[in-house]
Order: C-alpha cells, then structure tokens, then sequence
C-alpha cells in the first residue's frame, strides 16, 4: 500500500460510476429482468455526488477565482453531454417514427396508445433544447423523450447554481443547502415510500432535493480532499462490492424509505470519501477505467437500445432465454457506448473545449 500524488482522473471513481450505470441499466430492462425490486435507482443520487465531487475538483478553483465565468462553465457543461445525448435522441426519435408510420401503439407508454405525430415533434423539440415538456410526456411516462434526460436537466440545473454562487460560498452555506435539500429528501420518502421520483411533473421537487442534496454534498467532501490517494486493491474491491451490493440486492417495501434516505445520507458520502483517495491497481484499474468510460454513453443510449431490441427481437424477453439474452444486452450496450465514447465523443469533446479553451478540463 503507497500513496501517490492526486491524479487528474479518479479512476475507482469511474469504476463506480459504471456499475451503477449498469445498474440503471437492469432496472431499466424488464423486458429481460422483470420488474426490479432492488434499489438500482439510488445510483441517481450517486452519479449526483460523483459529479459534484469531480466538477469541484476540475472547475472550482477557476470559478472561485473568476478564471472561467458561469456562461463559460455551461458551454463546457453542454459540450460534454450534447453530443451522445443527440445520437441517443435521433434513435429515439427514429423508434417513435417508425411506429408512427406502422399505425402502432407505443410500448413504453403507460397508456399503450398511439404515436400522437405532433405530441412528438414538440417532445423531439423540447429535447434538444434540453427542456422538460410543459406537460407529463406519456410517450415515455416521464419528461424528455430520451427519458434519463431527467436527471441530467436537474444537474444542469445545479450546475448553473453552483458555477453563478457555489463555487464561492462557504462551507456553511453549502451545508444550509443540503439540510433544505434533506428535508425535501424526507418529504419524498414519506409521499412516494422511496426516493424513486423526480421524472414526471408532480415529482419534480424530489428530483430537485435528490440533486442539491447529492451534488452539494459531493462538493462540500471535495472541499476538504486531500492531495493524495493510496493504491489499495483490497479497499478499492470491497467499494465496488459495496456499490453492487446497494444497488442490486432487493429491500422490501417496509423498510425502503428509510434504507433509501440512509444511504443517501450517509453511505454514498462516505464511500465518495473514502473511494476518492483509493487507486486501484492492475486488472481492477482497467475495468473501472473501461467502464467509466461507457458510463454516461451507456447511460443516455440504453433506453433506445432496450426499445429496438425489444422491437425488432421480441422472442428475446420471454422463456429461459431472456435473462442470459439481457446479460448479453448489457455487454453489447456497455462495448457499444465505450466505442462511441472513445472513437466518437472524446475527439469531439477535444475539439469542444478548445472553443471555450478548456481544454484540461473533466471528461465527466
């Protein structure tokens, strides 16, 4: 066990954020899974926390000082998600066309009724420019046509917050924050039984509290981070377990609002705390590297990719072949969104940044 001088990339940090991007991805697959019932959707409030903790460590100091301004920091911001969030919409888009011109129902409507061409158009519009429709989308059940937009317009959101104000706000008044936040976080477990909301209208207050809350908290554990990790496989392995074991293992309806308001509270920071100073080694290295690469690709494409497997391969999801097929489906999407990611959207972010030079700034 050594410590090594704080790199510019925590990599168990990607680890992380890719199991729980694969996470999100089994909870989304019922088509392959069934219904879940374990707690995959807390790894929304991880990626929050993950993504405060690493925008602080890129971009705080620059905004503190007033090296960057907020509108500088926002391009950025827009440069990292837009361009796989686009291929994400086009396929999209594509699907609900298609079922258009076939006079059929969509299959992910809560309501299972037909493609309403206009509703669409506006949806569509409404997406790229990163906007909630002003009405509950059934196309979907939830706000943007590529459905986990929802999240990433909420952290815009704070990400506007933090670049106008937060950045240079004591650590006082970053806390005040966070307990409003937690007090809204309270509010949601009781009305919904879970902290699984903040993507349709009358939810949008939870979804509000789950970013403040996580987002802030990661910057405020930011705020007191020391220069330097330690290479510890061991402790970067039992992380990840951790994540796994949150996230995947089942909770029964009886203790899950307060199973989810504890990790959230307090396991998420403590393991960003901890995860953040540990550097894995070796084979574990390239794996969390792997995947925290696909991460926010696998993220954004996979529920376009759910719906044409389950489309155009509807024998996929049923009998004994539906679970190793999803398994299979998670492979290909996860390679799939690497491949984008690395042949496609790290050139273009490149090149993106250097219009609005930051050219050393984050990939997250």
């Amino acid at each position: 066990m050594t410590a090594t001088p704080q790199p510019e990339r925590f990599v168990l940090l990607d680890g992380i954020r890719g199991v729980a991007a694969v996470a999100i991805i089994h909870r989304h697959a019922e088509f392959f899974f069934g219904r879940p019932e374990a707690s995959s959707y807390l790894a929304v409030d991880l990626f929050f926390a993950l993504s405060g903790f690493v925008l602080a460590h890129a971009y705080g100091e620059r905004l503190r000082s007033g090296k960057i301004s907020t509108l500088t920091f926002m391009k950025a911001r827009f440069y990292r998600l837009y361009p796989l969030y686009i291929i994400a919409l086009a396929i999209m888009a594509a699907f609900f066309v298609l079922l258009y011109a076939l006079d059929l129902p969509t299959p992910i409507d809560d309501l299972h009724r037909k493609i309403s061409l206009g509703e669409l158009a506006f949806a569509l519009i409404t997406s790229i420019l990163f906007l909630p429709a002003p009405f509950t989308l059934t196309l979907n059940g939830a706000l943007f046509l590529v459905s986990p937009a929802w999240s990433l317009f909420n952290e815009l959101v704070a990400n506007v917050v933090y670049a106008k104000w937060g950045a240079r706000w004591k650590s006082g008044r970053i806390a005040v924050v966070i307990a409003v936040a937690a007090i809204g976080l309270v509010v949601a477990a009781i009305e919904f039984g879970k902290l699984h909301a903040g993507f349709r209208w009358h939810e949008m207050y939870a979804g509000m509290a789950r970013v403040f809350f996580s987002f802030f908290v990661g910057v405020l554990i930011y705020r007191f981070h020391t220069s330097f990790q330690i290479r510890h496989q061991l402790l970067a392995l039992l992380c990840l377990t951790l994540v796994c074991l949150i996230l995947f293992l089942p909770i029964t309806k009886e203790v899950r609002p307060f199973f989810d308001l504890f990790v959230v509270f307090l396991v998420w920071p403590v393991l960003l705390a901890v995860a953040s100073k540990v550097a894995p080694e070796g084979w574990l290295a390239a794996i969390s590297s792997f995947l925290g690469t696909a991460s926010y690709g696998l993220y954004v494409l996979h529920i376009p990719l759910l719906a044409w497997v389950a489309f155009l391969m509807p024998w996929t999801g049923t009998g004994w072949i539906a679970y190793p097929a999803g398994l299979l489906f998670t492979a290909f999407a996860t390679t799939f969104a690497w491949v984008l990611t690395r042949y496609f959207d790290q050139p273009m972010q490149k090149r993106l940044r250097r219009r609005v030079k930051l050219v050393n700034a984050t990939q997250f």
